[in-house]
């Protein structure tokens, strides 16, 4: 294709009622798995140098605030004037553009490169006829008939659209658009109309596609969620049909705790987990087979989602409601102590060693650190600082119960009700327990997304200015805009289990952000919000700023 295109992605209502659950949004930024459809669509173009249009009406102003961190000079976000049919939405696109476009609508994530494919083209398949989606006749590429919103045989299969187009003469596609939404045939949308009058000059290309991921309709929308996610890890394959997930790992000693997490937990208890059909711990090809759940996570609600108050406050009660059931099961021993020193002391220390080595650190080691502006000690001495507050604060429990162990947001999944949770890959050890740690780390874990901002940190969805040299770290978190205070609810929701104990967690969740900063070595980025975020949480619990 002509290097020079545009891609158009016309978004301009929201999502189907049936999807909105998780509130009023544009397809363009409806959630799925960890992603956004955005994500997945400009994949396909974002190493073309194509620049991008976004065309939006309906709730235009979140989908600004989402893609901000990615609008700039490749990709704009335009409003509507005014809403009127898909025709008229892609005829406002174009109005000012001569280079070939390609038209990708928000809802759809083909995997296929149309820009390959020479000359005008679009994507299609097949399937019986029914109201969802529009279907067509053609011969030699010229379109003889559009089956939009008439009687429908549902006996017969036809080619349908699946909503990716390639327009070479973009000029006369514009005449065609202003001829259709002029004529305002009923029978169909002015847009199919516009291409059925334009391939009668300009014979295009129907090429099929087994790659199709529709996220526009709800049936279709799980069903793309199971093929998109089995496609994005090289440890996963999904048997679709019969919704069997099967897991490997290379780290394996991790990989055989989490099963026999899985196979460990209480028989009453087993209810928050998928059910496992198979399974291997042989350090040779550990594997996992087990039930798959097309359900949205935690993490996925908190940063894409627009739930309500409500909504959250159940799934806050979900949550709730399997930490105190997981809390029935005890244990007291002689172990816990070694296990409170391993998991907060000898772990933060060994991390903090990790990063000595690393030069881009080291003078957050030896000098004072300024974080938005307020100055900390040297990690040095708040090394020194953690090896008094530690003890003092954490070794004072004498029970463990049943802990998740990496109870974030993104391992927990929640039913499209919001009525009950499944909870995945457990941390399988704490110390030398398999099942069984401190409570309050739990809910650290879950303080790290809802206070810490962990998940916003690990999209990138942050502003940041640092200076190694100087020991200095501005960053904002891209928090989302709510009418309601969502960590309030948290803590609210976990008053009593929380209790007197709130500083406690705050460590423990301070700790978790400094030690997996030499984890996350693929980006000093989020290493060093990480770095800040840490510092920050510490300072509630202890005194480390810099002394003037």
């Amino acid at each position: 294709m002509e290097e020079n295109f545009r891609v158009i992605i016309p978004s301009a209502k929201l999502v189907p009622e049936e999807l909105q659950k998780l509130g009023k949004l544009p397809a363009i930024i409806y959630p799925i798995n960890q992603k956004i459809a955005f994500d997945y669509i400009y994949d396909q173009y974002k190493n073309l140098h194509a620049k991008v249009d976004i065309i939006c009406y309906e709730n235009a102003d979140k989908v600004e605030r989402r893609l901000r961190k990615v609008v700039g000079n490749k990709i704009k976000v335009r409003r509507l004037p005014e809403l009127h049919d898909l025709g008229y939405t892609i005829l406002y696109a174009i109005e000012n553009i001569d280079e070939p476009v390609v038209i990708n609508f928000a809802d759809t994530i083909v995997m296929d490169p149309i820009v390959d494919i020479s000359g005008d083209a679009f994507f299609y398949q097949e399937d019986y006829m029914s109201e969802t989606w529009t279907y067509f006749d053609e011969e030699s590429g010229i379109v003889t008939h559009i089956y939009d919103k008439e009687a429908i045989n549902e006996e017969i299969k036809k080619k349908l659209f699946v909503g990716v187009f390639k327009i070479i003469n973009t000029h006369d596609f514009r005449e065609c658009l202003r001829n259709a939404v002029q004529q305002k045939n009923k029978k169909m949308n002015s847009f199919y109309h516009a291409l059925e009058l334009y391939s009668q000059k300009h014979p295009m290309q129907a090429v099929l596609t087994n790659n199709w991921f529709d996220i526009g309709h709800e049936d279709k929308y799980y069903n793309s969620k199971l093929e998109v996610r089995a496609r994005e890890f090289n440890h996963i394959t999904i048997d679709k049909n019969r919704g069997i997930l099967k897991k490997t790992s290379d780290d394996k000693d991790k990989f055989i705790g989490e099963i026999k997490w899985y196979l460990k937990l209480p028989a009453d208890v087993e209810y928050v987990r998928p059910r496992i059909f198979n399974y291997s711990t042989s350090y040779i090809n550990p594997y996992v087979s087990m039930e798959y759940y097309a359900y949205h996570t935690v993490h996925e609600l908190f940063l894409y989602g627009d739930l309500t108050l409500q909504q959250w406050i159940d799934i806050f009660n979900r949550i709730r409601f399997v930490c105190d059931d997981f809390k029935r099961y005890t244990v007291q021993d002689d172990n816990i102590r070694p296990a409170l020193e391993e998991m907060y002391l000898s772990k933060t220390s060994q991390r903090f060693e990790k990063m000595k080595k690393d030069e881009r650190f080291i003078t957050f080691f030896e000098s004072p650190i300024v974080v938005n502006g307020e100055r900390y000690l040297p990690l040095n001495e708040i090394i020194i600082a953690l090896e008094k507050a530690i003890p003092e604060m954490l070794y004072d429990v004498d029970t463990f119960n049943i802990v998740h162990g990496d109870l974030c947001f993104a391992n927990i999944m929640v039913d499209s009700n919001f009525s009950f949770i499944k909870v995945i890959d457990p941390r399988g050890k704490f110390g030398t327990y398999d099942i069984y740690g401190d409570f309050r780390y739990e809910l650290a874990k879950l303080f790290h997304s809802v206070d810490g901002k962990y998940d916003f940190i690990i999209k990138d969805l942050f502003d940041l200015d640092y200076n190694s040299e100087a020991a200095c770290i501005n960053y904002r978190i891209q928090d989302r805009k709510r009418d309601f205070n969502l960590y309030k609810v948290f803590l609210d929701t976990f008053s009593t289990e929380v209790g007197g104990d709130l500083k406690k967690i705050e460590l423990i969740e301070a700790l978790l952000f400094l030690s997996m900063i030499p984890l996350h070595g693929e980006s000093i980025r989020h290493q060093m919000v990480m770095l800040g975020t840490g510092l920050e949480i510490l300072n509630r619990v202890i005194d480390i700023k810099e002394s003037v």
